[in-house]
C-alpha cells in the first residue's frame, strides 16, 4: 500500500514538509541564536512545501469548492490547535485528514497532507487575526512563551496524524466501492 503517490512533485512536497517538521523540532530544542536561525529556516521550508502542494493540487484539477473546503478545514484547525498540544494535534489533524480524505473527489491522502502543509501559513494568519481582535476589544494580545519540550514532536505528529486520517479515508472509500483502491482514485 502506497502512502505517497507516484507523482514526483508530491514526493518532493511531502519530503519538504517532513524536513520542515524536523527543523521546527530542532528549533524548539535549541537555544538562542541557533534556535532563531533554525526557526527561520523551518518557516521558509514549510512555506516552500505549501507552495509545492498548491502547485501539485492545481495540476490535479480540483474544483474550487474542494480548495475552499481544504483551506476552510485547515483554517479551523489552525484556529483551534495549539502547536504545543500533542493530544489535540493528534486528534485534530487526524480528524481533519479523515474529513478531507472523505470529502475530496480523488487522491484522499494527497489532500489530507494539504492540511498540515497549509497549517503554518493559516496559523500565522489566524494569530494575526486573534491579535487584532483582542486589540480591538481592548484586551492585551498574548505573546508566545517558550513551548514545552513535547512541542518539538508536535509538527511531525501533525503530518503523521493527517497521513493516518487520509489513509483511513482511502480505506473507507475503498470499502464503499467494493474493496478496490483503484475505484477510489488513490
Amino acid at each position: 500500500m502506497k502512502i505517497i503517490d507516484e507523482k514526483n512533485l508530491e514526493r518532493i512536497a511531502t519530503g519538504t514538509l517532513a524536513t520542515a517538521t524536523v527543523i521546527v523540532g530542532a528549533s524548539i530544542v535549541a537555544d538562542g541564536t541557533l534556535a532563531k536561525g533554525l526557526n527561520g529556516v523551518a518557516g521558509l521550508t514549510w512555506f516552500a512545501s505549501s507552495a509545492l502542494f498548491a502547485i501539485e493540487g492545481r495540476r490535479r484539477g480540483a474544483p474550487g469548492i474542494q480548495w475552499a473546503g481544504i483551506i476552510g478545514l485547515t483554517a479551523v484547525v489552525a484556529f483551534v490547535i495549539k502547536p504545543s498540544d500533542l493530544v489535540l494535534a493528534s486528534v485534530g489533524f487526524g480528524g481533519a485528514g479523515l474529513i478531507a480524505g472523505i470529502l475530496v473527489q480523488r487522491d484522499p491522502i494527497f489532500w489530507a497532507k494539504m492540511i498540515p502543509a497549509f497549517y503554518l501559513p493559516l496559523h500565522i494568519g489566524t494569530a494575526i487575526l486573534k491579535a487584532v481582535g483582542r486589540n480591538a476589544l481592548g484586551m492585551e494580545s498574548s505573546i508566545r512563551t517558550d513551548p514545552p519540550p513535547t512541542a518539538a514532536v508536535v509538527p511531525a505528529i501533525m503530518l503523521g496524524a493527517a497521513l493516518v486520517g487520509g489513509w483511513l479515508a482511502r480505506s473507507i472509500r475503498a470499502r464503499r466501492a467494493g474493496g478496490s483502491f483503484a475505484r477510489t482514485g488513490s
